[in-house]
């Protein structure tokens, strides 16, 4: 896992390497931004700075043991959508490993 984060990291720093301007900004403001990427390394910014921040964003909240099941209306919507939390689980992994 580290390894696919970092190269993610690896490649949007490569991306933005020269337009100076773009390393002041945190992933963040990267890609809710798009409009202010330059085109050539448009695609390399959202595909990259994309996957670094969803990986980060997973390490905190979504691992294994991250913070159990959820509930109240989120619960409700998942159970809606989806029959239960199990089911959303297999689902979302299945999603997860076929994107790239």
């Amino acid at each position: 896992h580290d390894k696919h984060h970092n190269t993610y990291v690896t490649n949007l720093n490569a991306a933005i390497e020269k337009y100076p301007e773009l390393g002041e900004k945190s992933v963040e403001e990267l890609i809710s931004d798009m409009d202010a990427i330059p085109e050539d390394i448009k695609t390399a910014v959202r595909n990259n700075g994309g996957g670094h921040a969803n990986h980060s964003f997973f390490w905190k909240i979504m691992a294994p043991n991250a913070g159990g099941e959820p509930t109240g209306a989120i619960k409700e919507a998942i159970d809606a959508a989806f029959g239960d939390f199990a089911s959303f689980k297999a689902e979302f992994k299945t999603a997860a490993t076929g994107r790239f």
